[in-house]
């Protein structure tokens, strides 16, 4: 049985909420990522997230073209892609398509930027299968992109995936200074705030997960590892890229909030995911990993 929910907050969802609310979401939207399990027989076999620069300025600002593609290679009752771009490790801007009985998503997006930054786009691929014995399936993959964008006065604009020169060298080297202790502060304060046992963890950035795809999580098989993938981004679809439930009970965008710190018990019964709002305020989201 799979729980999620925001401690301080006090909205627990147990298995049967959490089904029968998406459920009904899904009727009337079609557009929600919910885990089943996952599908031997399908997968995506494309999955891709590209961003690159259009070498144009206009009014102090650039513009940067963000693209994200899949295909499972045949139609499936639902596709649907979500990606989330992210700016020296906070959000900027989110991107979510789907489609019923396809097998490929395409989507396109510009965001204009200003100033020096490292941007790092994290996508979720997801498909649902529906079966004719009334059996549901799913499968996922997950691709991810990163674009460095030096906007100085004193050279002319230029962008870079991998450092080549010294002068890109040197810019990496400080933008990734700025965005590590940023991030180290805003995951800080808040496992200081919750008082979390960091020691009976493992922690991961959301970028380093996908970094993980290939190989799994240590310790557990590579299946297990993909259902856990595969619930934790059900979590954050639901208590991230759709709003964020404050301590005060309200809703807010996720844009300007940091990028996510993910905390998987050494024993793997559960998992926690911390991240700060654009007000400053730390959130706890809890997922129990436990089959029951």
């Amino acid at each position: 049985m799979k729980k999620l929910y925001i401690v301080g907050i006090g909205l627990v969802f147990g298995l049967a909420a959490t089904v029968f609310l998406l459920f009904i979401f899904h009727q009337k939207a079609v557009e929600s990522i919910i885990f089943f399990p996952i599908d031997p027989t399908i997968q995506i076999k494309e999955a891709d997230t590209s961003l690159h620069l259009l070498n144009e300025k206009d009014n102090d600002e650039y513009v940067i073209n963000w693209e994200v593609s899949s295909d499972t290679g045949e139609p499936i009752y639902l596709r649907q892609d979500i990606s989330l771009l992210f700016a020296d490790g906070r959000l900027k801007a989110v991107l979510s398509d789907w489609k019923d009985n396809s097998s490929e998503l395409t989507q396109y997006a510009t965001y204009s930027g200003e100033d020096s930054s490292h941007f790092v786009a994290l996508t979720f691929h997801h498909g649902e299968i529906h079966h004719k014995d009334e059996k549901i399936t799913s499968t996922h993959r997950m691709s991810k992109d990163q674009l460095y964008v030096i906007d100085s006065s004193f050279s002319p604009l230029q962008s870079f995936k991998d450092a080549e020169t010294e002068e890109q060298r040197e810019w990496k080297e400080v933008l990734d200074k700025v965005t590590a202790q940023q991030l180290e502060y805003s995951w800080e304060k808040a496992v200081d705030f919750f008082d979390i046992p960091v020691q009976n963890y493992d922690l991961y950035s959301l970028e380093e997960i996908i970094d993980l795809q290939e190989k799994g999580l240590p310790g557990i098989d590579h299946a297990r590892s993909k259902e856990i993938v595969g619930r934790l981004w059900e979590g954050l679809y639901k208590e991230y890229f759709l709003g964020i439930k404050t301590a005060a009970g309200t809703t807010i965008p996720p844009i300007d909030s940091s990028l996510p710190l993910i905390l998987i018990s050494k024993d793997y019964s559960h998992l926690l995911v911390l991240f700060e709002t654009r007000e400053g305020e730390s959130v706890k989201l809890i997922q129990n990993l436990e089959i029951e």
